[in-house]
């Protein structure tokens, strides 16, 4: 986990898409979807009535 962690912020070529670069895209909007998601579900189950 933590080597994923570290591959996630070393330093790429932007000119250049390499398959890390793809992923290191793909883990960040996951990531970021998953925040986002999770704040949606947590306002709906806040503001539901029961």
């Amino acid at each position: 986990m933590i080597d994923l962690a570290l591959l996630l912020f070393q330093e790429g070529s932007t000119g250049n898409p390499t398959g890390l670069g793809v992923f290191r895209f793909f883990a960040g909007f996951l990531l970021v979807m998953t925040f986002f998601l999770g704040f949606l579900g947590f306002t709906y189950w806040i503001s539901k009535d029961e």
